[in-house]
């Protein structure tokens, strides 16, 4: 192959990795319109794991630890992949290249976007969560290698609340899944939330992490384990059951005596 052959072909792979797509974005704190130029791998593959934003005159790279996925368009090919984007307090922007959630107060509206990474069959996706400075400046509030983001809040006094799983429940016992009546049991997989300030990075809280599983799971720990389960759907029940894992089979074989006529 000649010198100029190689060159051309050289001169065409930048030319794929520098190219890619400009998203623009209306940024509350500035009331201004910033751009996003998204970068692509070759070969028609839409995630990327660099990006520039250019805001106010200024220019800003970022470049993910993890692979970020470009939410396919079509709902079933969405639910296939195991993107779950429905997520309370976030709402997919049109390009599809991030999810948007806003926090703060009526006075001090603030912005974060979320970027997702490709979801594993049981594995929690990567995260990367960008915010803004009053002047538009963009900066990493939040990067994990594992978490499923289940919600994100604002509250009252204007702080927001991302809320997520590191790691994902799995059936461990019973008849049921996800979403069903019967009884059945799952392992231990806690929710944990990350505090946002405005100008500040997300800061992970054992006391609010606590709480909210207390209301809304139930609590055992910080970190998944494999020597405590969750129940779900006992009779004479309420809510979820924590109980060590060898009492599982016991619990499971009391509710389905008592299912019996």
């Amino acid at each position: 192959m000649s010198i100029a052959w190689k060159f051309l072909i050289l001169v065409i792979a930048s030319y794929q990795v520098a190219a890619g797509e400009s998203v623009n974005f209306s940024l509350p704190e500035t009331n201004k319109l910033i751009s996003f130029t998204f970068q692509s791998k070759p070969g028609g593959n839409s995630s990327f794991r660099s990006f520039q934003v250019d805001s106010e005159g200024k220019h800003f790279d970022f470049t993910a630890r993890n692979s970020i996925a470009r939410i396919p368009a079509n709902p079933n090919e969405r639910r296939a992949l195991g993107y779950w984007i429905d997520i309370p307090g976030l709402k997919l922007h049109p390009s599809r290249y991030f999810l948007v959630g806003k926090y703060g107060t009526a006075s001090d509206s603030r912005t974060l976007l979320f970027f997702i990474s490709d979801a594993g069959a049981s594995d929690a996706a990567a995260l990367l969560v960008i915010g803004f400075s009053t002047s538009g400046d963009p900066y990493k509030v939040l990067e994990r290698d594992y978490l499923d983001v289940t919600s994100f809040q604002s509250t009252p006094d204007g702080t927001g609340l991302i809320v997520g799983k590191e790691t994902l429940s799995q059936v461990m016992g019973g008849d049921g899944f996800n979403g069903s009546t019967k009884p059945y049991a799952t392992t231990y997989d806690p929710f944990s939330v990350f505090i946002v300030h405005p100008e500040s990075k997300a800061v992970y809280s054992l006391v609010v992490s606590r709480s909210y599983n207390q209301k809304h799971y139930v609590w055992a720990g910080s970190h998944s384990r494999e020597d405590y389960a969750v129940l779900y759907n006992l009779p004479e029940h309420h809510g979820l059951i924590g109980a060590p894992t060898s009492r599982v089979p016991a619990l499971l074989g009391e509710s389905r005596n008592e299912a019996k006529p």
